[in-house]
């Protein structure tokens, strides 16, 4: 008895067979259907079935690679709107609102613009600033949302979902020991940062008013950029901005300031 070459979901009964193909693999002169090893029969066809999809698992691997090198090349997620839990808000600045919420079960600090005729395009300054940055006291970029959402926003990694000036007023007025720790911390991050930004062009025509400074679980001050829109990006000569040590005095009597507001 013959059968077609490939030839799958066959029956065998009581004979005998010849050279049976496909996915059953060969089986030869079987008098009958009680002398055919139905184990052996199934570790091999299974085993063949393992070998085929490790085969296509491997060839797809340098793929795969491939896709979650350039995820990462390209920066930081584009969120949707529904996957932002927002809960409170934490701060504001010119054109913004900044808040406290989770972006897919993670903490982060969310910085949504304001509508209006210019909120793309300082979505789009600000965005492109955050992500070229990285330093252990810059706000990290976590992700954005899509530059045509209604909605734009700039999502952070969590920091503590303070501004630093509530800890610093806090422990001024409860803890000595505490405020003196944080005020020697605050001068030696603000002035890693600044150096930081200065030597990668971050610091652009900048105003102390264009910087938020937080405070992380583990007393670390981050800086998060604000840019204005018509910042210019191209490379200025260190006689066309003003001095990093005049900006860094600037920034800290800024945080000083909102601290003694507070503590009122």
């Amino acid at each position: 008895m013959s059968f077609i070459s490939n030839a799958s979901g066959i029956t065998l009964r009581e004979g005998t067979f010849n050279n049976i193909q496909g996915d059953l693999v060969n089986i030869f002169q079987a008098e009958n259907l009680a002398r055919v090893d139905i184990g052996a029969l199934l570790e091999s066809l299974l085993g063949e079935k393992r070998r085929r999809r490790e085969e296509s698992t491997d060839a797809e691997e340098p793929a795969r690679k491939r896709r979650r090198e350039n995820a990462e090349e390209d920066g930081p997620e584009v969120v949707r709107y529904k996957d932002l839990n927002l809960t409170h808000e934490i701060g504001r600045g010119p054109g913004y609102l900044l808040h406290a919420g989770n972006m897919k079960r993670r903490a982060v600090i969310v910085k949504v613009f304001n509508a209006g005729t210019n909120a793309r395009k300082h979505f789009e300054v600000t965005a492109n600033l955050s992500r070229r940055l990285l330093h252990p006291n810059v706000l990290r970029i976590e992700g954005t949302s899509s530059p045509t959402s209604m909605h734009l926003f700039i999502a952070y990694q969590d920091a503590h979902r303070k501004t630093a000036e509530g800890p610093l007023a806090a422990a001024l007025r409860d803890d000595l020991e505490r405020s003196i720790m944080l005020g020697f911390k605050l001068i030696s991050s603000l002035s890693s940062g600044i150096d930081y930004l200065s030597t990668q062009g971050g610091m652009l025509p900048l105003e102390p008013e264009n910087f938020d400074v937080f405070l992380d679980i583990n007393d670390r001050f981050l800086l998060s950029i604000n840019p204005p829109t018509d910042a210019n990006t191209a490379h200025h000569d260190e006689d066309d901005i003003r001095s990093v040590w005049v900006f860094f005095n600037a920034l800290c009597q800024k945080v000083t300031q909102l601290v003694k507001r507070m503590g009122r």
